[in-house]
């Protein structure tokens, strides 16, 4: 489907701007202890437990998942994770302080345990819109993306999305995801100046980000949706105006490596499979357009792979 493409609002900083600026700030390592704790009612997600508990090892377990009291949930896969979230019952909801779709965070309980999660029901499309002072034309803002995104991810072997379902609370239908405990804001890493404990790590995890928001076309990556754990593992948050009818990427120049296992993936994603797995979440000229984007992602990095060489190009990302 043939659209207008519109420049982008200054005030939206995406995940590729952030890869830039972080390659000319230099930020010095903080001693943990003055690292002070932040509130549950941090913009996005925030850190229950503080900084102070990154780790300074690589992990050696399977991802785990905190419960608001900071112990371990027992869920060991997103299936899990994914069915508590559908028939656990609602024990509470509150608005969460920012954020233009006013999110709300629940407290779920079911079998004496409870988790928190954060419920989006946006669901707005306009022909055009101005926003930041720009026209935008076939705007769509909608929870339902965030179950696209969470598909998409795990098709591509990503796991950097946090699970999430559909599901209708207090008679409004929208995405339920799990709330990421113990994680900072990218932000908030930035205004403390907590530097990467490994910088090498850090920009690939970031150049993953940055060809997965190309792929989806994701305009609205900021330094408040992108989470970071104890491990130091990048997370993916707020996909709500992704998806959109644009058949071009969104800033191919900020991609410049991609990992191995991605781009494995990327070139034998099956067409007829992401229409049937994304068809419930989208609509058909959001996955044709979303097809269009992965041919030219792959045109893009054969490119590099060509001019620069492989070795040069690929890198395998430490899980």
């Amino acid at each position: 489907m043939g659209t207008t493409r519109v420049t982008l609002s200054p005030f939206r900083i995406s995940a590729v701007v952030l890869l830039t600026a972080l390659t000319l700030v230099c930020l010095s390592p903080w001693p943990a202890a003055a690292v002070p704790s932040f509130t549950d009612d941090h913009p996005a997600q925030a850190a229950i437990a503080g900084t102070d508990n990154l780790t300074t090892q690589k992990p050696v377990t399977p991802h785990v998942w905190w419960a608001p009291d900071g112990q371990p949930l027992p869920f060991r896969t997103d299936a899990e994770v994914m069915d508590f979230l559908r028939t656990a019952h609602m024990i509470s909801m509150k608005d969460i302080s920012t954020g233009v779709t006013r999110p709300k965070k629940v407290l779920l309980e079911k079998d004496g345990i409870r988790m928190h999660a954060i419920f989006r029901d946006v669901s707005v499309q306009k022909d055009k819109i101005e926003l930041g002072g720009k026209m935008q034309l076939n705007f769509r803002d909608d929870a339902i993306f965030e179950c696209a995104a969470y598909t998409l991810s795990r098709m591509l072997g990503l796991d950097t999305v946090p699970p999430v379902v559909e599901r209708r609370v207090e008679g409004k239908d929208g995405s339920l995801q799990i709330w990421l405990e113990q994680t900072i804001t990218e932000g908030d890493r930035q205004k403390r100046r907590i530097a990467p404990l490994d910088r090498q790590n850090w920009e690939r995890q970031m150049q993953v980000i940055t060809v997965f928001d190309n792929l989806i076309y994701n305009e609205d990556r900021n330094r408040g949706n992108c989470l970071i754990d104890q491990q130091w593992k990048l997370w993916m948050i707020d996909h709500t105006r992704a998806f959109r009818l644009y058949s071009e990427l969104l800033d191919p120049k900020y991609i410049t490596q991609c990992d191995r296992h991605l781009w494995a993936k990327l070139q034998t994603l099956d067409e007829a499979a992401v229409r049937k797995q994304l068809d419930p979440y989208l609509r058909a000229g959001e996955i044709d357009a979303l097809l269009k984007r992965r041919l030219k992602l792959i045109d893009h990095i054969q490119k590099l792979i060509k001019e620069r060489g492989e070795q040069a190009v690929l890198f395998t990302l430490d899980r």
